[in-house]
């Protein structure tokens, strides 16, 4: 998703983060958001956010290259007002938010994963029976829990510390691995089945034509890769995948999971294509 996209769509649970907060999260994390490209906040915006909050930036700094460092320290330096810094912060928490939600609300995205189920219909049409499945983006294991009894042996490749420790607590028997979707730690051909949930889009880091040379590059000739609910559905179909929509299974948030994350969107589209 577009840096742009994601500020307008953010949950309302944005406004319990502040800008500051980026200084929690883990280094892995940071590179990851700050990966330049489409869905990386601007350094604009980073810089006249973070200009009053000097742990926060140089926890950016650190992550960038040295010539954005530079560039962002310059930028840290401009007089703005302070109604144009409140809204940059505004903005890069928006921007940022599933990236501090994951982070910093582990527990609420585990209540919210639980709350939002997938359709039972998308769940039998995966072929995982006996098969090595690789679940990328496994999240606290919404998609293993259900893939692991029909699986030979299940991977989940989750790039956030607490949703791994979430994840290795519930289903012991899952190897969890960390990774990011455009470098996956699973040596070419290792899958019979490439699955991820909510993850994916057209938009480098969390998407594109890396993204999706890695997730084929896992699976074996002959297996398939299966992409539930992923961001921009036409661009996935415009690269061979097929898409089969399944009749959406009731979701019940409890208050404080629907005042965070807003109305429920339980995952009932599949885009499945064969190696």
């Amino acid at each position: 998703m577009r840096y742009a996209e994601a500020v307008a769509t953010a949950p309302p649970g944005s406004r319990c983060f502040l800008a500051r907060d980026l200084a929690r999260l883990g280094r892995s994390t940071l590179n990851q958001l700050f990966t330049p490209g489409p869905a990386a906040p601007p350094l604009e915006d980073v810089a006249a956010a973070l200009a009053k909050e000097s742990a926060a930036l140089e926890a950016v700094a650190l992550v960038l290259s040295a010539p954005r460092r530079r560039r962002l320290l310059l930028l840290s330096r401009r007089p703005v007002a302070p109604s144009q810094r409140q809204d940059a912060a505004r903005r890069l928490v928006r921007g940022s938010f599933w990236y501090l939600a994951y982070e910093l609300a582990p527990e609420l995205w585990d209540r919210l994963a639980a709350s939002e189920p997938i359709a039972p219909e998308l769940l039998e049409a995966l072929p995982a029976d006996g098969a090595r499945v690789l679940d990328v983006g496994a999240g606290t294991g919404r998609l293993a829990a259900a893939l692991q009894p029909r699986a030979t042996v299940l991977v989940g490749v989750e790039p956030s510390p607490p949703l791994r420790r979430m994840l290795r607590a519930r289903l012991p028997a899952v190897r969890v691995v960390a990774g990011h979707g455009q470098r996956l730690p699973i040596r070419s051909g290792w899958a019979d089945l490439v699955v991820s949930c909510g993850t994916f889009g057209p938009h480098p880091p969390l998407g594109g034509e890396v993204v999706r040379a890695e997730l084929e590059r896992c699976a074996r000739p002959g297996g398939a890769v299966a992409l539930v609910e992923p961001e921009d559905r036409a661009w996935w179909r415009s690269r061979g995948y097929v898409l089969t929509r399944y009749p959406a299974p009731e979701a019940h948030l409890d208050p404080e999971v629907h005042d965070f994350f807003g109305p429920p969107r339980p995952p009932h589209h599949l885009l499945l294509k064969r190696l």
